[in-house]
């Protein structure tokens, strides 16, 4: 990541509001209908959830592609109002993306459909990696997707992290035959391991209270939510 940084000239200085000459107001990154409950002695306190499964007959560089297409997020995840990749570094392994969202927990009726009492729009740095191509085993194949907040007001700090790997009786299915690896990373047959962390730190303890009720919830939503999709959408290994 280092490396990266250094070459493309990717600092925290290299902001993305450098990209569109302006910064974005703060009435945009941050809209609330409820009181702030927080004050300026609030403790930051922390809130995470790891999330594990076997998505079957997905390819985990399917999945890997899909978690990228941040554009499209508006079009199939829960809670997400609003998403746009604001820049890509130069080395193509990083990139800036904005998310509007609202907060379950604190919606006014039970309905997804319903317009949430509680809503942030805050920008995020993505690092994408990908397994080294002279990787021939497939059971060190490893894709992850790491993003951490670089700009926002309703949350001290959002990270997330995606590890997609192979499911390993397939790995031991494919090594039995003659293609071996190379049959795994061209077919639709594979299934995917996939852990998804997310932790986010807080001062509002309204805000803290509500995350303990529901991010176990909303990160199963997630991950079935991009496991729709990428029934939905047909798997290029060209891309």
């Amino acid at each position: 990541l280092l490396h990266c940084i250094n070459r493309c000239n990717w600092t925290r200085a290299h902001h993305p509001a450098a990209a569109t000459n302006r910064r974005l107001p703060k009435s945009r990154l941050q809209t609330r209908s409820i009181a702030d409950t927080s004050s300026s002695n609030a403790t930051s306190t922390s809130h995470r959830h790891t999330h594990q499964s076997i998505l079957h007959r997905i390819h985990p560089q399917h999945l890997y592609q899909i978690i990228n297409d941040v554009d499209k997020y508006n079009q199939f995840l829960p809670y997400c109002n609003e998403s746009k990749v604001l820049q890509n570094s130069p080395c193509g392994t990083m990139y800036d993306a904005v998310l509007r969202v609202g907060l379950p927990g604190l919606l006014p009726s039970l309905s997804m459909s319903s317009s949430s009492l509680l809503e942030e729009r805050y920008i995020s740095r993505v690092r994408m990696i990908s397994p080294a191509d002279d990787d021939g085993d497939a059971s060190k194949l490893m894709w992850a997707v790491e993003a951490k907040s670089i700009q926002s007001q309703l949350f001290d700090s959002l990270k997330s992290r995606w590890q997609l790997t192979f499911v390993e009786n397939d790995v031991r299915s494919n090594n039995n035959s003659s293609e071996g690896s190379d049959n795994m990373m061209h077919s639709n047959n594979t299934s995917c391991n996939v852990n998804f962390e997310v932790e986010i730190q807080v001062s509002n303890p309204l805000i803290g209270f509500t995350l303990d009720k529901v991010l176990e919830d909303v990160a199963k939503k997630q991950v079935e939510a991009f496991e729709r999709r990428c029934n939905e959408v047909p798997f290029s290994t060209t891309i």
